[in-house]
């Protein structure tokens, strides 16, 4: 029986990355373009907010976008309702749900021992970890698992250097998340491992990434920030280029999915973001095993929404149109 179910899991799995490389492959840029790279489909996903705000409503997305988008991300603290509803209404629109599962408190900062990767790898969490996993194999349509997201980084519980953790308690806990999932039968979930890009004092994604056999999607979170507060306007290959090599370089079998990127505006009121959307999508579509992004569409730390001013809406909507054909 225990052969049967990997079996099962593994085609499965094949079946959804199959899906995901779907139109990555077809070249679309001119012969007389010798500076870049051939283009290839990517398509792409929103994050959106339950904040009642017209620009998170998925009808309006769609509308401001041209398009309707291919992942929905959703977030959800492991103690937390699992959104079966939420996945069924996404399911609905014919997206792909994200859902990234958070082991902590939520807005409890990055000291909660109580959520330290020794302790999910020791069994503590695993009530709540079967409950997911039951509940989501019942509802049996395919999604992906962000689980513990940019643990590269230092600001959630599940972070290295936080609570003790250190990169090998990551690929523990990380690897018995999956074991959790595969003992509840829930072959529609496939794992997203998704760091943070890069950074000075970041822990190096090397020592985090719990093996190709452990993940079906590699994501990779990132955000132009822009000037001021100790940050700096950031080109999307300046975000991207180092992460993308490196993933590549631990895995070049899987799928890339950026899981979360959004700018500020710039200086001068939507011109610079408006460049930067149109770089962000042909930065992405020349990039070998890069399937899609996920904007970030909420008015958080920066105004990230794409409609934040009507220059970076319209430059959002032609990017997506001028997409190489699926």
């Amino acid at each position: 029986m225990v052969v049967l179910l990997a079996c099962c899991r593994k085609l499965n799995v094949l079946l959804l990355v199959v899906f995901f490389l779907a139109g990555c492959a077809e070249p679309s840029r001119p012969s007389g373009d010798a500076s870049k790279k051939p283009e290839h489909r990517i398509d792409w996903g929103v994050f959106v907010p339950d904040d009642k705000d017209a620009s998170s409503n998925l009808y309006t997305i769609e509308q401001m976008a041209g398009s309707a988008p291919h992942y929905i991300l959703r977030f959800a603290a492991i103690n937390e309702r699992i959104p079966i509803p939420e996945l069924t209404e996404i399911n609905a629109t014919g997206a792909v749900p994200i859902l990234t599962v958070e082991p902590w408190q939520p807005d409890g900062g990055p000291l909660q021992p109580d959520y330290a990767l020794s302790a999910i790898a020791a069994g503590n969490l695993d009530t709540q970890l079967d409950t997911w996993a039951r509940n989501l194999a019942e509802w049996g349509q395919p999604l992906l698992l962000r689980f513990a997201h940019e643990m590269n980084g230092d600001r959630y519980p599940w972070s290295v250097g936080a609570n003790g953790n250190s990169a090998a308690d990551f690929i523990a806990a990380w690897r018995h998340v999956r074991e959790r999932f595969s003992l509840a039968g829930a072959r529609n979930v496939s794992f997203m491992w998704a760091p943070n890009t890069p950074y000075e004092g970041a822990t190096s994604m090397s020592d985090v990434f719990p093996g190709t056999d452990a993940v079906d999607v590699l994501g990779l979170d990132g955000y132009n920030w822009g000037d001021g507060e100790g940050h700096a306007w950031k080109t999307p290959e300046q975000i991207f280029g180092k992460g993308l090599e490196e993933l590549r370089a631990l895995d070049n079998t899987h799928p890339i999915v950026i899981a979360e990127t959004a700018s500020a505006e710039g200086p001068v009121s939507g011109s610079d973001k408006s460049a930067w959307i149109r770089q962000l999508v042909d930065f992405l579509s020349q990039q070998e095993k890069v399937s899609g992004f996920v904007w970030f569409q909420m008015n958080k730390e920066r105004d990230w929404r794409f409609n934040s001013s009507e220059a970076a809406q319209m430059a959002f909507k032609q990017a997506l149109a001028g997409r190489p054909s699926p």
